[in-house]
């Protein structure tokens, strides 16, 4: 799991873009399993994504929404048994526009998991979500099987998920290392306890020299 920490307007979500193929360098080059993603198609099926927005059809059903990604993949699945890992048994028949905003981002993981990808990129996965949210979304990821690469500004996520974290601010990769790492390099300190001390956030202030909370500071 690597956690691009970094303020609204870092170049997160730019970054997934590239990486898997919606949107073209400027300068540079993108690699994704040794590929260009903007050329061809054979990598897709060990990548998936899912973003803030579920981008489900609201007049298809749970179960008729998996059905439709699977043909797409053309794969098959267990579609009762992947419903209960996601927790959704139960609702396969209740439509997209019926859904809470915690439905339909477990859904979108479902949808994810259709293809068992390699690579997941989540880009601010647990935005507009309650605790409880959070929490599942949590458990799914800590029981993914592949690489996670994760967009967020919050920092107690990455904190608590995350194996590295790279630190962005405004397109440039400032530092990049384990949480523990970056506070003893930047900070001077060990990394404390999660609940009372926010140490990535304070490491964000020290490289970028503002919060990753006000997009006015500076």
């Amino acid at each position: 799991m690597f956690a691009l920490l970094g303020a609204n307007g870092a170049g997160k979500s730019t970054l997934q873009k590239l990486i898997r193929g919606s949107l073209r360098p400027r300068e540079g080059t993108v690699r994704v399993f040794g590929s260009d993603p903007c050329q061809g198609s054979s990598w897709r099926s060990r990548m998936a994504w899912i973003t803030d927005q579920a981008a489900l059809h609201p007049r298809l059903t749970v179960l008729e929404t998996l059905r439709f990604y699977a043909g797409l993949y053309g794969v098959s699945a267990d579609f009762v048994g992947l419903l209960a890992k996601v927790g959704l048994s139960g609702l396969e028949k209740r439509y997209g526009s019926q859904l809470s905003r915690g439905q339909q981002q477990r859904l979108a993981w479902a949808r994810a998991l259709l293809v068992k990808a390699e690579l997941l990129l989540l880009d601010e996965p647990t935005n507009g979500l309650d605790v409880l949210g959070r929490e599942e979304i949590y458990r799914l990821v800590r029981e993914f099987g592949g690489a996670i690469l994760l967009s967020t500004h919050d920092m107690r996520e990455a904190q608590e998920l995350a194996d590295r974290v790279g630190i962005l601010h405004k397109g440039r990769l400032l530092a990049d290392g384990t949480p523990a790492e970056l506070c003893r390099q930047h900070l001077g300190q060990e990394l404390g306890d999660l609940a009372q001390q926010p140490s990535l956030e304070r490491v964000y202030r020290a490289l970028a020299g503002r919060s990753l909370y006000c997009a006015c500071e500076e």
